[in-house]
């Protein structure tokens, strides 16, 4: 009987006294075996007809930071996201930024330097790619 409390104690010391946290434990990349797409979260910008809104700029901030994480664009393929209402806010480029994170980031639309749009958006990472947590991607304005 006393073998059998020992053996108890013992496992619930051991346990108690493990100092790993698994929850925040980085996860090793190394071995990670991802696909070669290239991840971008993109945001829609519309208006009630559902036609797109070219917006004049745009800000993506992390919201811990301040950082302006926003991508510089040729004129090109700026113009073509600016004509299809769309504007990136987070792409693989960043990932190893936000690996095994969970980040806030502020998406802020300006037409002749109004502010129009400001959205928050929950994002992370993981090995290979970010993700969208939380939030809207097609915005619609009145």
């Amino acid at each position: 009987m006393f073998a059998k409390i020992l053996f108890v104690f013992l496992s619930i010391f051991l346990v108690a006294c493990n100092d790993k946290d698994d929850a925040m434990e980085q996860q090793d990349c190394s071995t990670a075996i991802c696909t070669l797409n290239f991840v971008t979260i993109t945001v829609s910008v519309k208006d009630a007809s559902g036609e797109a809104i070219a917006l004049s700029s745009y800000e993506v901030i992390d919201t811990e930071t301040g950082e302006n994480i926003a991508s510089d664009f040729n004129g090109d393929e700026y113009q073509y996201y600016k004509e299809q209402g769309l504007y990136p806010i987070l792409s693989d480029a960043n990932r190893s930024q936000y690996q095994n994170l969970t980040a806030t980031l502020t998406f802020k639309g300006f037409i002749d330097n109004e502010a129009i749009i400001n959205e928050t958006y929950e994002v992370g990472a993981d090995c290979c790619h970010v993700s969208l947590i939380e939030g809207e991607t097609t915005i619609v304005l009145e």
